[in-house]
């Protein structure tokens, strides 16, 4: 008779904590609205909820901490995909050539960046074959790019790009071009003009016909020719990023779309000490430094060649080669006042003094 009457009180009760209990806060995986059947809305159409609106009342609802800010730029909703071909017709790939890089917003109420001012055009080979391709941090980063080079007549950019392979400790290079369209000011050229608009297929390859651990190869532009049509640059081939066995001169015909290393020039200094001094340089450690175009003869370039030895390097002379490399010759052997011409354009960073 005892549990009866417990039972009876408890039945009497369980309506009050019915009302008493609490509503449960959901699962936070499920904060977001429900999915709802899409209906375009007109425009100014005050009766639609904003869904950032709903989105805050619901965490105001169960004392939740407010969402992160999210910003709604002018979303058009009578524009937002319903079926599956809308979603495939926005997805779809588009192909390089119909890519269009958006023209930029020069009026008084558009948000631009100006170009830096601290930099200033000068002539890319400047000292005269003293540029290189920065390779210090390629192995963390993988890549090191050199400076874009602008063609005498502002028509052409061309760089290069040096890639580190971790599996072998291996580097290749590539130079790359890029078209310059619609502006003769070189400035503009240098800093307007987009990667997005080179040719994929690079016009040079070097380091990737075979596999060699620990061999660097890296390619770096001397400069373009006087009339345009041709740019050179220097291979450096090595061992452990920091020691070079060999440098040669490669260079690229815009008419004929083809390179070729030029070769002549370092067997014809191994022929001259040969011949006059009594030494065969493949004894010895040393190599060539291309310096650029000559000045008096825009269609050879000049090169300096240095032997290595414990006691410093010793200068083996001046020397030129034509890009057909018909001829090699002897400009100097004690002397390196050759005149570089400078073609090129480049960006050159201003320090500016407080």
């Amino acid at each position: 008779m005892k549990k009866f009457f417990i039972l009876l009180f408890a039945s009497a009760l369980l309506p009050c904590f019915a009302f008493a209990k609490k509503e449960e806060i959901p699962d936070p995986l499920y904060l977001s609205s429900p999915v709802q059947e899409y209906v375009p809305a007109e425009e100014n159409d005050e009766s639609i909820e904003d869904y950032k609106t709903l989105n805050e009342k619901f965490r105001e609802k169960f004392h939740l901490p407010p969402s992160k800010k999210v910003y709604y730029h002018n979303i058009d909703r009578s524009k937002q995909p319903i079926t599956m071909d809308d979603y495939y017709e926005i997805s779809k790939d588009i192909k390089r050539s119909e890519f269009k890089i958006p023209e930029p917003d020069f009026s008084a109420s558009a948000q631009y960046i100006m170009p830096d001012p601290k930099y200033r055009v000068i002539s890319y080979n400047t000292p005269p074959g003293q540029r290189n391709i920065d390779i210090s941090r390629i192995i963390s980063e993988k890549t090191a790019v050199s400076p874009g080079i602008l063609s005498p007549d502002k028509t052409k950019m061309v760089y290069t790009k040096c890639s580190f392979y971790p599996k072998f400790a291996q580097t290749a290079s590539s130079a790359y071009y890029i078209p310059v369209t619609e502006t003769s000011d070189a400035y503009d050229a240098l800093f307007m003009t987009n990667v997005i608009n080179q040719d994929m297929t690079p016009i040079v390859s070097v380091g990737m016909d075979d596999i060699l651990k620990y061999r660097f190869v890296t390619l770096f532009p001397i400069d373009w020719s006087k009339d345009s049509t041709k740019i050179a640059f220097k291979e450096k081939i090595g061992s452990n990023l920091d020691q070079t066995w060999q440098t040669n001169v490669i260079i690229y015909d815009f008419k004929t779309k083809s390179w070729k290393r030029l070769n002549a020039v370092r067997e014809a200094i191994i022929y001259w000490w040969r011949q006059n001094k009594q030494i065969e340089l493949k004894d010895y450690m040393w190599d060539i430094f291309p310096v650029g175009w000559d000045k008096n003869n825009p269609e050879r370039l000049i090169v300096y060649a240095y032997a290595f030895s414990d006691s410093g390097p010793k200068f083996l002379g001046t020397w030129s080669i034509d890009y057909n490399e018909e001829k090699s010759q002897l400009v100097s052997i004690d002397s390196t006042d050759a005149q570089i011409d400078l073609n090129g354009f480049g960006l050159k960073e201003i320090k500016l003094e407080n």
